[in-house]
């Protein structure tokens, strides 16, 4: 899975940008999944951040217990991006007591992410940041109509932002109408491939499997919610553990938390 070796520092805290200009294509469940993965990895020590104000996803998720989420507003006139904003974001992440010392998930809507991107390009955030770890994930949705312009944004962050960051690719299957159809076959990818480090594969499962999980997100819960809630049965409850630990057996190879330490981990 992980296309080259990975050393992390253990004093830095990491930064988590989920990122993608196409709207529905799952930027909100890779935060989600991200936050709840370190949150428990990291005994708590995790802050998700949501700067979509048009579909507040992650903040949703504010008030279970073992989550900690901030929705930061920064479309305050309801129709107009106001970039002052992101100064704001920056200073929280560097001055806020609330987010020391965690790890931080951005969820980037798309309403914010083409202004964003251009102040994380002109005020060249992330040498700026330099006391954080950065991991930009990007969701592409395979074989759906929008994946011409998901691809279309990968190529453009892996170009513009650098080598600083660490790119993870979220291959989103739930979308795909194609039989054997996967990212690392494709040119965009494979020309791109050495900037990557990591592809995680959101598998389409079967109808069962996409039923218990649209539960869940329509219910706003997590994974942890599951297992005590009467409202989901046996196999709905086996069928989601499935999910989470497909995700977390991937997350702990490419993701370094604070209870794993990864140095020098590859394929």
């Amino acid at each position: 899975m992980a296309k080259e070796k990975i050393t992390t520092s253990t004093e830095k805290p990491r930064v988590h940008w989920v990122m993608q200009a196409k709207g529905g294509v799952g930027k909100s469940m890779v935060a989600a999944i991200l936050l709840e993965f370190l949150t428990e990895k990291n005994n708590g020590n995790a802050l998700g951040l949501d700067t979509d104000p048009n579909n507040r996803s992650l903040s949703d998720l504010s008030d279970k217990d073992n989550l900690d989420v901030i929705f930061l507003n920064i479309m305050p006139d309801s129709d107009t991006v106001d970039i002052t904003k992101f100064d704001d974001l920056l200073m929280f992440m560097i001055q806020n007591e609330r987010a020391k010392n965690k790890d931080l998930v951005i969820d980037v809507g798309a309403t914010t992410y083409q202004p964003l991107y251009s102040y994380i390009i002109k005020n060249d955030v992330f040498n700026l940041l330099h006391d954080f770890e950065h991991f930009v994930h990007i969701p592409v949705a395979i074989g759906a109509g929008a994946e011409a312009d998901c691809l279309l944004q990968l190529d453009s962050m892996l170009n513009t932002f650098g080598s600083l960051p660490t790119y993870i690719v979220w291959q989103n299957e739930f979308f795909n109408t194609k039989s054997d159809h996967d990212i690392e076959k494709l040119e965009a990818y494979q020309k791109n491939k050495e900037k990557i480090f990591s592809v995680v594969k959101m598998t389409k499962r079967d109808i069962l499997f996409e039923s218990a999980l649209e539960k869940m997100t329509k219910n706003k819960q997590i994974f942890s919610d599951v297992n005590m809630d009467p409202e989901y049965n046996i196999l709905e409850k086996s069928r989601l553990h499935k999910i989470k630990t497909d995700y977390w057996d991937m997350l702990d190879i490419v993701i370094p938390t604070q209870s794993t330490k990864k140095e020098g981990i590859s394929e």
